[in-house]
């Protein structure tokens, strides 16, 4: 029987969250989140022509174990900015990628481009804490949320100033994915971790008549992989692992981009 490595994920980390909020209660946070300074528009970083790409800092994930162990977040923050990166993705799911809110604050403090909350988010609770740590968006996963759960959240951030890439890997997914700000469509099946870029064109070339801002995620290693993207319609590309297994993540975002 294969592992709902997805709903492991959310299991471990509804039960933790449940702690957080004894910990600081909801008003508390919603406090924090809005006295926030506004950030970069997440969404006016994929206007214009050229190549979009969210740099992510990622430390981990469940398929591939360690995959960066210095994270230093402000150097690499600030690395992948002067290197062209249009947003950063920061982990901040703490037991499967080693992620953490410290890594978002870190992020804002270091650079001022636009950030995304990277995790697997079901609560307002954790659109707050977002908000609170220097967000400029956060991700909602069609795979995880029921269509109405989807809503309610995506209702929810909008009333604090943040932008939704809603996520999906499925075709069933998209429609209710489509109903956010923008779109990500993930190579990366979140039951088994397995990735086909082939996939992800087929998904994002069903997205075209819509209009929407489509973000390719996952399994980006190469410039030629971009391209392929883009022609099926990809604005965005999200790109972690090709990046933070690179000695200079900098130069490899450039060598992706093919600029100097």
């Amino acid at each position: 029987m294969k592992r709902d490595i997805l709903n492991e994920i959310v299991t471990q980390n509804r039960e933790v969250l449940e702690m957080k909020k004894k910990g600081m209660p909801f008003k508390m946070v919603a406090s924090l989140a809005a006295g926030a300074p506004e950030r970069a528009s997440f969404t006016e970083a994929f206007r214009g022509p050229g190549i979009h790409v969210i740099a992510e800092l990622k430390k981990a994930s469940p398929s591939k174990g360690m995959i960066r162990e210095d994270l230093d977040v402000s150097a690499l923050a600030k690395s992948l900015k002067d290197a062209g990166a249009a947003a950063l993705s920061v982990l901040t799911e703490p037991f499967f990628f080693l992620g953490g809110l410290q890594n978002l604050r870190m992020a804002a403090n270091a650079v001022s481009i636009p950030l995304l909350r990277k995790d697997f988010i079901f609560d307002e609770y954790q659109i707050l804490e977002a908000k609170a740590n220097g967000a400029s968006a956060i991700l909602l996963i069609a795979a995880m949320l029921k269509p109405d759960e989807f809503k309610r959240l995506l209702d929810f951030a909008h009333e604090y100033g943040l932008a939704v890439l809603g996520e999906a890997h499925t075709e069933s997914e998209l429609e209710v994915a489509a109903s956010a700000d923008l779109v990500g469509v993930n190579a990366r099946d979140l039951k088994t971790f397995s990735t086909s870029l082939e996939r992800s064109a087929e998904l994002i070339a069903k997205l075209n008549p819509c209009g929407k801002t489509v973000v390719a995620e996952s399994a980006v290693r190469t410039h030629e992989d971009i391209l392929m993207l883009q022609n099926a319609g990809a604005t965005g590309f999200l790109i972690g692992e090709t990046l933070m297994r690179a000695a200079d993540p900098g130069a490899k975002l450039k060598e992706l981009l093919k600029c100097c």
